[in-house]
């Protein structure tokens, strides 16, 4: 039932960002306890809520290497887009809820609220873009080796991690004013997604922000450094439910002149 497929995919994205503290949290002794349980209260099979869970691990630090060659489809991505910022005790709470709640007209109050923040295929306009959490965390590995082994032209010094300050920025230079901001793109050619945040530092900073393309990452990858992108690229806006604004450039813009 579709109702229930997405209550379900955002308990996966729970199990997969916290983890075994959040099997705790919820009261659970192990993953397949939890499984059966979710599995039958939301009147789906166990190991459909297992294979949830997994094409969200890419994006988390646990032991799991999850569906790592898979793109997230549009309604996962969505679910990680709109829920990525909530605290984990508010999570916690949401999770509870929808677990202990046993009428399912109740239960249906609760998709009603999840339907309002994740909305339906046809409302989904992020197939031509790549997930952001699986190539994404790769394009940042990929470009911190290269600047440790002096591969990129220009630039010099330490970088600092500033990936989960909120800044607009992944990372700094320590001896300038350059920031770096890292996408991935799967293949050779994509468009790419800035949120609000990062739209309105790369219009601040100017010549000072750099986007860091980093591109066919899946085979060879390369990468193309793009100062000032807010004045070089066009971005359309998109405003989501949850008021989180977001600017997309297309693909055509991406691809060198000569």
């Amino acid at each position: 039932m579709e109702e229930y497929r997405k209550l379900g995919l955002l308990i996966a994205y729970y199990l997969s960002k916290y983890d075994r503290e959040g099997l705790k949290r919820l009261g659970y002794n192990n993953f397949t306890q939890a499984y059966d349980d979710i599995g039958n209260k939301l009147n789906v099979k166990p190991n459909t809520v297992k294979n949830w869970r997994d094409e969200f691990d890419p994006l988390h630090g646990n032991d799991r290497h999850g569906w790592y060659q898979r793109e997230l489809r549009p309604s996962r991505l969505e679910v990680v887009e709109k829920y990525k910022y909530i605290s984990e005790d508010a999570f916690t709470q949401i999770v509870r809820e929808i677990l202990s709640t046993q009428h399912i007209t109740e239960k249906f109050k609760f998709v009603e609220i999840i339907s309002g923040t994740i909305g339906d295929k046809k409302q989904a306009s992020t197939k031509e873009y790549t997930s952001s959490g699986l190539t994404g965390k790769r394009a940042e590995e990929i470009f911190l080796d290269k600047f440790s082994r002096g591969e990129i032209n220009g630039f010099s010094g330490n970088l600092i991690d500033t990936r989960n300050d909120g800044c607009g920025y992944d990372f700094k230079l320590d001896s300038s004013s350059y920031v770096f901001e890292v996408k991935g793109l799967a293949g050779c050619n994509g468009g790419i997604r800035f949120t609000d945040k990062e739209w309105a530092t790369a219009k601040k900073l100017k010549g000072n922000y750099i986007l860091v393309l980093v591109s066919n990452i899946q085979d060879k990858p390369t990468i193309k450094m793009i100062i000032d992108p807010y004045s070089r690229l066009s971005a359309n806006k998109q405003t989501y439910t949850t008021i989180a604004v977001e600017w997309h450039v297309n693909s055509n813009q991406l691809v060198d002149d000569e």
